[in-house]
């Protein structure tokens, strides 16, 4: 360590294993150039990745210092960001410009060019990442350009249609493939031509608002200090904390802030896990040879002070296996020689009896003395904590997670948005606030049947031009009680509706009349004074209108960004993910789920649209390889990657442990079979000396309590009445409870993400029905007729563009198909069984082997089997009673590459034409009438919420509270 510390000109670097004492030997280093007065404490830079690491090592610095005088010890981002808001006017950037976050980017893409969801996160990652590696707009355009195409949406629409109705003609695969590989290559150009067409307004508006993203402050810092050289000569030296998780213009950024090469960076490649976030993996092979650092320059910390030896041997034979040649995998050993207990791994029977290990594990910590806040239960993704946490609840076991709940689903916020939603329904006579008054209603303790008679008004009245008015005027039919209180509510909103000017008052207001105390609960407290601080941010930077702050409010949830909940809890069993622990530790850390396909996960996830011929990573390994060939290798290339990150992210795991590790997995996960993770092979987990392996394949989990209440009176009433359709069906199958809340409270049906599809498919629908009933038997019909009804008030929002290919190719499909006595938008109704059942049809051919039935699918999304044959089963047995024979059951998917077909015969089988599925009439028939059935039983004995683990969304919000 002595060396290490002296090391002070010239280039440096720590190869430093886990629980080394990096923190120690970068504090240590600082002391002695301060002590020997090699450099004044203004001059030295300390980098690092987050604020926490920076603030911690801060602190340490501080205790070293004699005067006023301290080193900048900084995140990349906070540092760069300091450099230009000094000297960014060397090179025309505004001092007092703004740090645009992520999630603001992704509104900015929506809000301004109306891009999809999708598409946003898409295209804020590739941003991103295309900076991190140096790649420009204009590097991205110019391999546009040399793969040139005139008229490419034409093209691509050309090639879409000959695909979506290739089956119609002679078959020729070769044809197919090579159409298919044309269109691929097509798409992916015509993908990066929006996309850079929308990176570049995207740049404007930044320039516009004086705004900088995360990766223009590295970027621009860069252009600075390139220009004006003389900037870095104000710092003498640098030192880098994680270097192993640098992004390649980070790096870039070091040579220049250290021009006389006197640099350390410290950082362990085994603890490389932010691969995803566009850690550059060869940065450390860079910097010996941009330094020229010989032998005496790199030093390696290989005594741990953090784990036993049993913890250190399990994990170097883990991460070992990342090594071609293992013996560049230097071995850590504790500082010590502690060899520390056994590990303990355990093999359970599901996910339950998994939480039940892990809560009897939590239970024997504590009962030894181990503190709550020192037992940490690691997962690797969020959901897969659920029903741990629903089971520490229960079992009255304090816990604290990270990323626990979002602030818009806060008890207190939620109440707050209803509130403000029918404020501005009201105040401006708009339509839909059905959602808002029926989530209000329920937060409010009416009687079930009082609930039961506000939701049908809301449901009867929806379509009102000011629902809110009416509630407010209206007598409607309550108990004594039920009037009280919504006289209260009405009261409340009557008192709020004279404008309020400024719209952080009105969030102030509405706290004071709802009564809600910040005082009286710390968690409610912190959460109100957060979404304050955000309406006032809002309020200062874009607008002070209700309306404008609602419309925000509504596309960060469509895009799916939630701002944390803040949370009063200190203390308690530590659950998070591999990730979040990183530069954490704990006496007991128990690594939860390592089985295979969920530690490690096998999916890979790019995010990015950056051609792999131009990525600075793939280039010179695509640069020999044959076209043919490219797919192939870079999704080996990736492949193996993923592996090497996910193997560094269980290392990290184990290396949290100071005393104790244990680890889980179970055979059986949402009723799918489950192999061990091959990480628990390769540390040989059944011989492994240093680990005490056991089977528990008992069944002892403990279900929480849940009190299931009988159905009201008046929902008994309206059992005898029901009519059943295939959707109400497969959504009692889905979730009992979102059955409940939608047939029987008539919870409204919340705003989809993806409206503006569904619009599009309600207008294609629309058009091809006209069509039909009129009989047209051309093309240009049906286009003329499509432009007529587009410039119609009711659809003047459609895009042609994406209707007219579908109306095309649902043509070609079905000329020689209809005729005058088609009949469309077809009420099917039956009673089988005694219960009855209704559904709608697109359409019904008649023809001389029977009848045929056509539903019309404009969506792109995969239909699960048991939905396909409901649907289709059902249309069969009703259309039976009504038409006779059934012969074909169509679902003719437009985006497809061709209709799904069966075929019906005399003993109720549906075969797919031209495929291999199938389905049996009769069995659909069964499957109906039972699962109709155990709707009219929960009608009696109450709607059961699916189980924890199955991390039903609906249930997590509205039952179990996660």
């Amino acid at each position: 360590m002595s060396s290490v510390i002296k090391k002070t000109k010239g280039p440096c670097a720590i190869l430093a294993g886990a629980g080394t004492g990096k923190t120690y030997a970068i504090v240590e280093k600082v002391r002695y150039i301060l002590q020997n007065k090699i450099y004044p404490p203004e001059k030295i830079v300390c980098l690092t990745f987050s604020n926490e690491a920076a603030n911690a090592l801060r602190s340490r610095i501080l205790g070293i210092l004699k005067d006023d005088r301290e080193p900048a010890v900084k995140t990349f981002h906070s540092f760069c960001a300091d450099l230009l808001r000094k000297y960014g006017e060397k090179i025309g950037i505004n001092p007092d410009f703004k740090i645009l976050l992520p999630e603001d980017a992704k509104i900015i893409l929506h809000k301004n060019f109306k891009i999809q969801p999708y598409y946003c996160h898409k295209y804020t990652a590739t941003i991103s990442t295309a900076k991190d590696l140096g790649i420009s707009i204009q590097d991205l355009q110019e391999y546009i350009d040399k793969n040139p195409h005139e008229d490419l949406d034409k093209k691509i629409e050309d090639l879409q249609f000959k695909l979506k109705t290739f089956y119609l003609k002679d078959y020729d695969r070769e044809e197919k493939r090579s159409l298919s590989d044309t269109l691929e290559k097509l798409e992916k150009i015509n993908n990066l031509s929006k996309f850079v067409k929308a990176w570049r307004a995207y740049e404007k508006i930044k320039a516009a608002r004086n705004m900088q993203d995360y990766s223009d402050l590295n970027s621009k810092a860069i252009i600075l200090l390139e220009k004006h050289p003389e900037i870095a000569l104000e710092y003498k030296y640098v030192i880098v904390d994680e270097f192993q998780d640098t992004n390649k213009l980070q790096f870039d950024f070091l040579k220049l802030l250290a021009p006389e090469k006197n640099i350390t960076v410290v950082g362990d490649l085994n603890q490389s896990i932010y691969r995803f976030r566009g850690a550059y993996k060869e940065n450390f092979n860079i910097f010996r040879q941009y330094f020229q650092t010989g032998d005496s320059d790199i030093f390696t910390l290989a005594k741990s002070f953090r784990s036993p030896n049993s913890v250190l041997k399990t994990a170097h034979k883990l991460i070992e296996n990342n090594y071609s040649n293992k013996q560049e995998c230097f071995f850590v050993e504790n500082a010590h020689n502690r060899p520390g207990e056994k590990i303990e791994a355990y093999e359970l029977k599901n996910a339950k009896e998994e939480t039940r290990k892990i809560i009897e594990i939590i239970n024997k910590e504590l009962k030894k003395g181990t503190p709550e806040d020192e037992i940490c239960v690691l997962f690797r993704t969020h959901q897969q904590s659920r029903l741990l946490k629903k089971s520490l609840e229960y079992q009255n076991i304090n816990y604290t997670a990270v990323a626990s709940r979002s602030l818009f689903k806060s008890p207190e916020i939620k109440k707050v948005l209803d509130y403000l939603r029918i404020l501005d329904s009201i105040r401006n006579n708009k339509k839909g606030s059905d959602n808002p008054w029926w989530d209000l209603f329920h937060s409010s303790g009416f009687s079930e049947e009082d609930l039961l008679r506000l939701g049908k008004f809301l449901k009867d009245n929806r379509d009102m031009n000011n629902l809110g008015q009416l509630v407010l005027d209206e007598d409607i039919n309550l108990s004594e009680q039920g009037k009280i209180k919504l006289g209260l509510i009405t009261k409340r909103i009557k008192s709020l509706l004279p404008p309020e000017e400024n719209l952080p008052k009105l969030i102030l207001r509405i706290y004071e009349t709802l009564g809600l105390d910040p005082e009286q609960d710390k968690e409610s407290m912190l959460c109100m004074h957060k979404f304050h601080e955000l309406v006032q941010k809002y309020s200062q930077i874009e607008s002070h209108n209700l309306g404008d702050f609602l419309h925000h409010i509504q596309i960060m949830e469509n895009l799916g960004i939630e701002i944390e909940a803040p949370s009063a809890k200190e203390s308690g069993i530590r659950i998070m993910t591999q990730h979040a622990t990183k530069g954490l530790e704990y006496k007991a850390v128990i690594v939860s789920n390592l089985a295979q396909k969920r530690f490690p996960m096998e999916r890979i996830n790019s995010n990015s649209l950056i051609p792999a011929e131009i990525s600075p990573e793939l280039k010179p390994l695509l640069s020999e390889v044959p076209e043919a060939e490219k797919d192939y290798i870079i999704k080996e290339y990736e492949t193996a990657n993923q592996l090497l990150e996910e193997r560094r992210l269980c290392y990290v795991a184990f290396t949290r442990a100071k005393e104790n590790l244990y680890l889980t997995y179970a055979l059986d996960y949402g009723n799918k079979k489950h192999y061990p993770s091959q990480f628990l092979n390769e540390i040989d987990y059944k011989k492994n000396p240093e680990i005490s392996f056991v089977q528990d394949l008992d069944d002892r989990y403990e279900e929480p309590k849940l009190s299931i209440k009988p159905a009201a009176s008046e929902i008994s009433k309206e059992s005898p009445k029901i009519k059943f359709s295939p959707s109400s069906l497969l959504l009692f199958d889905e979730c009992q409870k979102k059955y409940e809340y939608k047939y029987i409270y008539n919870m409204p049906e919340p705003k989809p993400v993806s409206w503006e599809a569904i619009k599009l498919g309600s207008f294609v629908h629309h058009v091809i029905e006209l069509g039909i009933k009129n009989n047209y038997r051309t093309e240009n019909e049906f286009i003329l007729l499509a432009k007529s009804e587009q410039a119609e008030e009711e659809w003047d929002f459609i895009e042609l563009d994406e209707a007219l290919p579908l109306i095309k190719v649902f043509f070609e499909r079905n000329r020689n198909k209809y005729n005058s006595s088609s009949k469309t938008e077809i009420n099917l109704s039956a009673n089988i069984s005694g219960l009855n059942f209704i559904g709608y049809a697109d359409r019904v051919d008649f023809t001389p082997s029977g009848v045929e039935i056509i539903d019309y699918k404009t969506g792109n999304s995969y239909i699960q089997p048991k939905a396909r044959n409901w649907q289709l089963g059902f249309y069969a047995l009703a259309a039976q009673e009504k038409y006779g024979k059934v012969y074909k059951l169509t679902l003719d998917m437009l985006k497809k590459e061709k209709p799904l077909e069966f075929i019906l015969d005399e003993k109720g089988n549906a075969t797919e034409s031209g495929g291999r599925m199938s389905f049996n009439l009769h069995e659909v028939k069964e499957e109906l009438v039972s699962t109709a059935q155990a709707i009219l039983g929960c009608y009696k004995t109450g709607f059961k919420p699916c189980p924890i683990e199955k991390n039903c969304d609906f249930c997590n919000e509205y039952v179990w509270g996660l």
